[in-house]
């Protein structure tokens, strides 16, 4: 397929995302980056163990990701602080954190029948390259580059994860071993944090969120005002607690999965930008970037279709980037990858629309 044809399907199916919803003036440009803070391959031992155990690790995001290394950070941060919008703001992202990962040890020690978890900051510093990690994350935020918003406490469903350690399945002790969740299955590893099996769970989801909320304003020092769930999937009467605990905007696909208490069973509920529910505002992601999950695709002037489709139906062109594309702890080619494409993106965007402005997702306030 040639680069314009390309380049003309992305303009027609990001258009057809952008008909309706509200509109704003400025070409604003919004990079939302999701998982940051969440465990997922702890090492390249462990990797390499999974993929001589049999598990599918090559279709998984499991192959790459993992915490961002200082040197991950650095690398991300000179590329965001290269480029400026009309401003003079550099780029940013909102990078949307989890606030927990498991205490791998004190659930063993109790026999996986309760489950404990350990602030993101803690696992930070069992990590070999991760102990500068917190202060570098701030130190991006006084930058303006890195802008970290509320996530979760967890990106796991707790609930079916601990039923599968009481069950003794064999594939999910073994990555527990090493100290992960994936699962080595078709059923994403458990990652749909606040999906549901009976609709009780939802008060459960609501204390998980009020934790995470507080550990977020202890490590910060400010109230995240944006939210986006794990997986896209959440319950709709989850929202207006989240209004209560001073959330206004959710990061959102076109589509809400609402759940219907089997995974991978959703209803799929449409949403618009700017449309206002239960004391809040949705955000839609437009554009896509995502280098890792798809290495042969042109990511670059798919996303520039993208946002050009977005500026003309009068919208922020929302980014959907995961920080899988930017960490090459793991695997540095896949870091290399995703920095090399953003730096690409980044000049093109401030070169076509040199009077756009990079702004954060709980900024949208002042725009609408």
């Amino acid at each position: 397929m040639s680069s314009k044809i390309s380049y003309l399907k992305s303009f027609a199916a990001a258009a057809d995302i952008n008909r309706k919803g509200a509109a704003v003036k400025e070409k604003l440009i919004l990079i939302e980056s999701d998982d940051w803070g969440a465990i997922r391959t702890p090492s390249r031992e462990t990797l390499t163990y999974f993929e001589q155990k049999g598990f599918d690790i090559a279709n998984s995001i499991y192959k790459n990701d993992a915490l961002a290394s200082q040197d991950d950070l650095e690398k991300l941060f000179e590329v965001l602080q290269s480029y400026k919008g009309s401003d003079g703001r550099p780029a940013v992202i909102t990078a949307n954190s989890i606030m927990a990962n498991p205490d791998f040890e004190k659930i063993k020690a109790h026999d996986f029948q309760d489950y404990f978890w350990e602030p993101f900051s803690t696992t930070l510093k069992r990590y070999p390259k991760h102990q500068n990690n917190l202060q570098l994350w701030k130190q991006g935020s006084e930058n303006k580059v890195f802008h970290p918003q509320f996530h979760g406490r967890e990106h796991l469903n707790i609930k079916r994860w601990m039923k599968a350690l009481q069950a003794k399945d064999e594939a999910i002790l073994t990555s527990f071993e090493h100290q992960t969740t994936y699962s080595g299955k078709d059923d994403y590893s458990f990652m749909e944090a606040f999906d549901w099996d009976v609709p009780t769970d939802i008060k459960e989801h609501e204390t998980i969120i009020a934790e995470g909320l507080e550990i977020f304003k202890q490590h910060f020092g400010f109230q995240p005002k944006s939210f986006i769930a794990p997986c896209y999937n959440w319950d709709t009467k989850l929202e207006p607690f989240l209004a209560e605990n001073g959330i206004e905007w959710i990061q959102s696909l076109r589509s809400q999965l609402q759940p219907k208490g089997t995974f991978n069973e959703y209803q799929a509920i449409r949403h618009s930008f700017g449309h206002q529910q239960n004391g809040l505002r949705y955000n839609i992601r437009n554009c896509f970037f995502e280098p890792s999950m798809l290495p042969q695709k042109d990511w670059v002037n798919s996303c520039l279709a993208q946002i050009q489709a977005a500026f003309l139906f009068s919208k922020p062109a929302v980014i959907c980037s995961h920080r899988i594309n930017f960490v090459g702890f793991i695997n540095p080619k896949n870091g290399e990858r995703g920095l090399t494409d953003l730096n690409q993106l980044l000049k093109a965007i401030v070169k076509k629309w040199p009077e756009a402005k990079f702004i954060t997702t709980d900024e949208l306030s002042k725009y609408i």
